[in-house]
């Protein structure tokens, strides 16, 4: 229980700071890493039967948020949104392992899904630092310049 209190707090700190101090990339993500976690509360499973298939309620909320990260990733001007989109696919690809092989362990798949939660709140306040830190230095454009395809041309 002191493990998700720790996370409860951590997240809420670092999405408040992404929100108040970031750009429209961070303030993006730290609004959906910070839904993501209720809406899993409230969509998967009792305790009891909890990890023993698939969690349909979870594998919906964590197709939701790859692709919020996706569309930040491939839109934003920055490198670490790319890596939020890899942590989230691995989270979610577990829900894959676990369909295709009904014998993994039920600790096995929750820490498949969940343990990149961690690593992804870390990269999220260093990437709010880090646009804070250019921001003061000048500019941090939010949005990568749209460029016509040099095959067109």
């Amino acid at each position: 229980m002191e493990r998700v209190i720790l996370f409860n707090v951590l997240q809420l700190a670092v999405s408040s700071y992404a929100m108040v101090r970031g750009g429209a990339p961070e303030r993006i993500v730290g609004l959906s890493l910070l839904i993501a976690p209720g809406s899993t509360r409230l969509l998967q499973q009792d305790f009891t039967s909890r990890f023993i298939g698939v969690e349909v309620g979870v594998l919906v909320v964590d197709v939701i948020l790859l692709t919020v990260l996706l569309a930040v990733a491939l839109n934003a001007d920055r490198f670490w949104p790319l890596w939020l989109a890899a942590f989230q696919l691995f989270g979610t690809g577990a829900h894959l392992v676990r369909a295709l092989d009904a014998h993994v362990e039920r600790v096995a798949y929750a820490i498949l899904m969940a343990g990149w939660s961690y690593p992804m709140i870390l990269i999220l306040a260093v990437g709010t630092w880090r646009h804070v830190r250019r921001a003061r230095a000048g500019a941090d454009p939010d949005w990568s310049p749209r460029r016509p395809c040099a095959s067109l041309h």
